[in-house]
């Protein structure tokens, strides 16, 4: 199965711990989302931006190990995403933060592993949202618009 990861498990080093059978896929961006901080990374509805990414396929035996980590079903939902590649688009599944958690910035070394894993795939820091929003756009919708869980 394919996972797009955006926050602390691009980290190629970061992932195998979780799920060590685990096969890095390729960049992928994820269209009409942004990344926010929840003190965790979240990629919340916003129409015209994008959310760069990677694509890990990830055996089932590890799903579990992935879920644990991503405090699924309590803290996150996973969702089905249709993402964009080099060779164009691919569904994949990832995780989405449930509804109520405040817009709040990163733990350092959270973030140290995300600028990590943005080495890793050669996506640009520069990329990475300020810590706090002071203009307000993290205000964004709590309703995720492509919430499907999947197994």
């Amino acid at each position: 199965m394919l996972y797009f990861a955006y926050g602390a498990n691009l980290s190629r080093a970061h992932m195998r711990l979780w799920c060590p059978s685990s096969v890095p896929a390729g960049r992928a961006t994820l269209a009409d989302h942004r990344l926010a901080f929840r003190v965790w990374a979240d990629a919340v509805p916003s129409p015209g931006d994008e959310v760069p990414g990677a694509l890990y396929r990830i055996a089932a035996s590890d799903l579990e190990s992935l879920d644990e980590y991503e405090e699924y079903p309590s803290l996150v939902e996973r969702a089905r995403v249709t993402v964009r590649t080099e060779s164009g688009p691919v569904e994949a599944f990832t995780y989405r933060m449930r509804a109520g958690r405040a817009f709040a910035p990163p733990a350092d070394d959270y973030l140290g592993l995300i600028e990590e894993g943005y080495d890793d795939w050669g996506i640009a820091r520069s990329l990475l949202p300020m810590r706090t929003e002071p203009d307000g756009k993290a205000a964004g919708p709590e309703t995720p618009s492509w919430s499907v869980e999947v197994p």
